[in-house]
């Protein structure tokens, strides 16, 4: 399928998702209803370009790049691997995730449960958490994959893969700053230790992209 084409399908299944009208949707970008119906109505002529998608994607809070996604995958949505992108990730445990959060770190192929299909592009050392504990319930819960890119900055606000220096273990964690300082942040309001400070005994790993479920 052709990227214009993916893009009309999205936005066609967020438009019925979301219950919008074209109209609001042309509102929220500013542009008058026969703009929208002409790159998006049911017999398009341009498709949807890059700039369009990116306007549409910001105005309607969808992480950007996701109209081009294939159907089924999102960030941190209910997802099924539907796309090939050639690539395999490993899917490994906290304790394993240490040494793939390394950048010149030995990456035994052993150390993976199983290998899936990258469901987009991703960096050269990129991996999936399998989430282990209820600290981050009820967004993540336990067995939850989570695909980690150590290529992509990781910001306040996004989740990151975080690795503690003395078992050398990754976790999953929200990243948050305040003032000056970071924090890894437990979603879970019942965890003990819902907020951790960011010391030289923690490193990221790498940002959250994808959360990946089966059928």
């Amino acid at each position: 399928m052709k990227i214009s084409d993916t893009r009309l399908q999205n936005f066609r299944r967020v438009l019925v998702e979301r219950k919008l009208r074209l109209s609001q949707v042309a509102d929220l970008l500013g542009k008058a209803p026969a703009q929208v119906s002409a790159f998006a109505g049911r017999n398009p002529t341009k498709g949807i370009g890059d700039q369009i998608a990116r306007e549409i994607e910001k105005a309607l809070h969808l992480h950007q790049g996701y109209l081009d996604m294939p159907y089924g995958i999102g960030e941190f949505n209910n997802a099924t691997i539907l796309s090939h992108t050639g690539r395999k990730l490993p899917v490994i445990g906290s304790i394993a995730a240490g040494a793939w959060c390394e950048a010149h770190g030995s990456f035994d192929p052993r150390d993976a449960e199983e290998w899936i299909d990258a469901p987009g592009p991703v960096g050269p050392r990129a991996f999936i958490l399998r989430v282990e504990g209820i600290s981050m319930e009820p967004k993540f819960v336990e067995g939850d994959k989570i695909v980690i890119d150590p290529s992509i900055e990781a910001l306040p606000g996004h989740f990151v893969a975080a690795k503690r220096s003395r078992d050398q273990a990754a976790t999953l964690k929200q990243l948050k700053q305040e003032g000056g300082e970071l924090f890894l942040y437990a979603l879970n309001p019942d965890w003990p230790e819902r907020i951790i400070r960011m010391t030289e005994e923690w490193s990221i790993c790498g940002r959250a992209r994808w959360k990946i479920s089966d059928l």
